[in-house]
């Protein structure tokens, strides 16, 4: 897993540079955005490796490679502003970072070793240590997340030395131990998560090259598992999207920088982009340093990647890319970033990007513009509000 990253440029055998002209990119990329505000994790050498926002938007925490949990503010005017810096220490990795959908105060984070913590963010207390309490030894966490409604917590292992993978459910209001599912997936698990309106709906990824979806209402395993997805490559991230005429559809990023995109109820690849697409979307030369940090959603029915280069330790590029009809287009530009960007965050009402990454450094970039607000759905869009007949595939279990 990822602990102590270095920069990848030293293995481009060609600098990464603009495919274009510098007046070509301003007419592409039509906002070009300096940082609003930046802050340093720390002095020393660290990481930024997972961000997570509170329902509010008013709160950041940020899991660092020094396996250490950090609050910042959000001030109304932008700043950033260090709440809580040693909110957790912990023994082995941070694996994933989230607040509760509707409580601004509480939230979870899971380490490598098994361990899931519960906190208060206003007192900077630990609530709870969920224990699993499954058979066998203590799970390897690769990741967790929270359902819509805030009852049920989710967390993923790493493949035991049993051969299997886990997904383990916690009743986060009485606080015990549900249950698990383990025959879905053969390799690491690498994220979980819950659909943003449906608490019973859950996506799940792997190195084994699966998305499964699951109703987690329902009372067996094999009952539960409703889609299924074959990448046919080790996924690294996975987040939800809704099309304009209603449609859920799944997103993933591959540890190769590809991103794929489905729809679930028909089981259908909708469009697929190989990170050469996504490096000629974003006008850059060099495909072997295209970095692919994840998904947004904007709240309209389009979404949009946010995506670099690694050459120069990041510096170079940082931009991110509107989905529109099976297309990439150039949306705006991130200037002054000085790191690879590892996580990053979004608030669609305020409109403004948090990211942080190798560099240790949380930055965050206004995006809002004067005047008429992002554009939502373009021409080519439109046309899909007619209702698509969608073929139903047969369930794969």
């Amino acid at each position: 897993m990822f602990e102590d990253p270095q920069s990848s440029d030293e293995e481009s055998p060609v600098p990464d540079a603009d495919a274009c002209s510098g007046k070509e990119l301003v007419k592409l990329f039509q906002q070009e955005i300096s940082p609003a505000s930046e802050i340093a994790a720390s002095l020393k050498r660290t990481c930024g490796l997972h961000i997570a926002q509170s329902c509010e938007y008013d709160t950041v925490a940020v899991g660092l490679s020094r396996k250490e949990l950090q609050l910042y503010r959000v001030r109304e005017s932008g700043e950033l502003a260090l709440e809580n810096g040693s909110l957790g220490r912990y023994e082995s990795a941070i694996r994933g970072v989230r607040f509760f959908n509707g409580d601004p105060n509480s939230l979870v984070c899971c380490t490598e070793d098994g361990d899931i913590y519960l906190y208060d963010v206003r007192s900077g207390s630990e609530v709870h240590h969920f224990v699993d309490t499954s058979e066998g030894a203590k799970k390897t966490v690769s990741s967790c997340d929270i359902n819509q409604n805030d009852r049920v917590l989710c967390a993923s292992s790493e493949v035991q030395k049993n051969g299997d993978s886990f997904l383990l459910f916690f009743d986060i209001r009485e606080r015990n131990y549900l249950g698990c599912y383990w025959e879905c997936h053969s390799d690491d698990i690498t994220h979980v998560r819950f659909h943003p309106t449906n608490p019973d709906l859950f996506a799940s990824a792997s190195v084994d090259g699966l998305i499964n979806v699951f109703d987690i209402s329902k009372l067996t395993e094999d009952d539960a598992m409703q889609y299924c997805f074959n990448v046919e490559t080790a996924i690294d991230a996975i987040n939800w999207h809704t099309d304009p005429t209603g449609r859920d559809l799944v997103s993933c990023v591959t540890t190769t920088n590809d991103l794929h995109l489905y729809d679930v109820e028909s089981q259908d690849s909708v469009a697929l982009f190989d990170r050469e697409q996504i490096t000629h979307s974003m006008r850059r030369t060099s495909a072997i340093d295209c970095n692919v940090v994840g998904t947004h959603n904007y709240g309209n029915g389009s979404f949009f990647v946010l995506a670099g280069s690694n050459f120069n330790k990041g510096k170079e590029c940082l931009r991110t890319l509107r989905y529109d009809n099976k297309c990439l287009l150039p949306d705006r530009s991130f200037n002054g970033n000085k790191q690879i960007v590892r996580a990053s965050v979004y608030n669609d009402k305020d409109q403004y990007l948090i990211a942080t990454g190798e560099c240790g450094l949380i930055t965050l970039w206004k995006c809002r513009m004067d005047g008429p607000e992002h554009p939502s759905i373009n021409s080519a869009s439109k046309n899909l509000k007619q209702k698509l007949h969608v073929t139903h595939r047969a369930k794969p279990y």
